[in-house]
């Protein structure tokens, strides 16, 4: 099950994992956003639905588990998309930008979790993927609330890892810096001046390195890997 699978990650995400013989749960608010990448990915051959959810909301969570259930009979992997980009400085932010932010990228994975856990533990195995982003590892100048949400996000991902590692059930976080995604021309128009002073690589990650992440992550052969931290992120984490 891949959240807001209508973006730009989200979609490579769903369409590397179908690739791989996944069947592909893409959830969107909007399902007409979906149409593309479900055609794509059963073109390729691949085994995809498209599913109406809102991931911010805990009714919405249990009508779409319910239907996963009902259909398929388990779910063995959730990734958690649900992003929303708001840079601002200290001193313009006003409670309503910290509710969005809570609202957009904490409640959907806390919505997800406590309906998703329970029925990975009597399989005794499951994989739990957030993507999140390496400026909840570092600070930036103009990103409150941003930065701190996504370490609030990171510590949710940690502590939920290490509850459920006695049911074998894997929870990680994917880190990404700069990713060319349309998301980030249109929220900060000059988001590629002031992020290259962040990457000095010639060009900015593809949804596609993080998509290879999630493939592994969500496989066999990271069955002994859990709370880990991956960084997607050219050389910024180590400035």
């Amino acid at each position: 099950m891949i959240t807001e699978a209508a973006g730009t990650i989200g979609n490579a995400i769903a369409l590397s994992t179908a690739k791989e013989g996944a069947c592909v749960i893409c959830t969107s608010a909007n399902l007409e956003k979906l149409t593309p990448i479900i055609s794509k990915i059963k073109e390729n051959g691949g085994t995809a639905i498209a599913l109406e959810h809102t991931s911010n909301s805990q009714q919405s969570w249990e009508n779409s588990l319910s239907f996963i259930i009902k259909t398929y009979g388990k779910i063995d992997c959730f990734v958690n998309c649900a992003s929303i980009i708001s840079p601002k400085m200290l001193l313009s932010l006003t409670n309503d930008d910290f509710n969005t932010l809570q609202n957009t990228v904490i409640n959907p994975f806390i919505y997800g979790s406590k309906q998703i856990l329970p029925l990975m533990v009597p399989n005794n195995c499951g994989s739990i993927i957030n993507i999140s982003t390496i400026e909840g590892l570092v600070g930036l100048d103009e990103h409150h609330p941003y930065t701190a949400i996504k370490e609030v996000l990171r510590s949710y991902t940690l502590d939920v890892a290490y509850e459920y590692a006695p049911y074998n059930i894997r929870v990680n976080s994917i880190c990404p810096s700069v990713v060319n995604t349309p998301l980030l021309e249109t929220t900060f128009p000059i988001a590629r001046p002031y992020y290259k002073k962040y990457v000095q690589f010639p060009d900015f990650g593809s949804p596609e390195n993080v998509a290879k992440w999630v493939i592994y992550l969500a496989s066999d052969e990271a069955s002994f890997i859990t709370g880990a931290e991956i960084v997607i992120d050219s050389d910024q984490i180590i400035q």
